[in-house]
């Protein structure tokens, strides 16, 4: 059984449970007595989200069903309850250690960029090409992409090649770590030609739910509603971890009324 729960775990995280499984999951996180030492980690995301669906009314349940089945448009969406509210706050605390890592990998790599800044020819951008490359990432490590996306902090603008390696980055790096620093790099270059559109494309793209929490944020940061559809389609895929399917709902309410402060 643990090592069926080990494998559920595994698929979660990777976005790949059906629904049947995702209650299994909840069903054995919530006899916390039974949970191994070292899955216990796990156990406050499944216990928020038995707790909030307990907290709905049949009602409730049925609409949203109802809500997930109609045609992909853009439309009202219902504010989250308070127990949403909690479930997200809980979750925030969980994603604090996935978060740290590339937190603190993106600290010491700032450091280093700004010992080697020069005068006023700006290399940072040359040194960026070489190493964002196309061709030289399988040359790479996963710290030289991330120091290269974050000597983009040293320019006092950005070219469209600048803007689009970033872009690619974002996308198709296969490393977690280094996509998260391309999507925070290009919120300083929202304004150029292209990169709003592209962090909205990249909702349908990005797999890993961290990157994808991270996207649905900074496009509510920078008030760009056109992403509401998009983020609407996340909320009702039911492929996607249902902590990004609430977070996406939330993103949604915040850009279709502003008078809603986003979780």
């Amino acid at each position: 059984m643990k090592q069926d729960i080990d494998k559920l775990l595994s698929r979660y995280y990777a976005g790949e449970t059906t629904l049947d499984e995702e209650k299994q999951l909840r069903a054995f996180f919530s006899h916390p007595e039974q949970v191994p030492t070292y899955l216990q980690q796990h156990a406050p995301l499944f216990q928020y989200v038995t707790t909030a669906q307990l907290q709905q009314s049949p009602i409730d349940i049925t609409a949203r069903l109802e809500q997930k089945q109609e045609p992909r448009q853009l439309g009202k969406v219902r504010q989250l309850t308070s127990w949403s509210l909690r479930l997200a706050a809980g979750v925030t605390l969980l994603l604090i250690g996935f978060a740290s890592g590339y937190v603190y990998t993106r600290w010491a790599a700032s450091l280093s960029v700004n010992a080697e800044l020069a005068s006023s020819d700006q290399p940072e951008a040359a040194s960026m090409k070489k190493v964002l490359a196309f061709d030289a990432k399988s040359q790479t490590s996963a710290s030289d992409r991330i120091q290269a996306v974050n000597q983009s902090y040293a320019l006092d603008g950005a070219d469209r090649e600048i803007t689009q390696l970033l872009i690619n980055t974002l996308n198709f790096d296969a490393n977690v770590n280094v996509r998260l620093a391309a999507c925070q790099a290009l919120l300083r270059f929202e304004q150029e030609e292209g990169v709003r559109e592209a962090l909205i494309q990249s909702l349908r793209i990005q797999k890993d739910p961290n990157v994808q929490l991270t996207l649905i944020d900074a496009l509510v940061a920078i008030k760009e509603k056109r992403a509401a559809t998009d983020m609407q389609w996340l909320a009702r895929n039911q492929q996607v971890l249902e902590v990004v399917r609430l977070k996406a709902e939330a993103g949604v309410g915040a850009l279709t009324n502003p008078s809603q402060s986003p979780s």
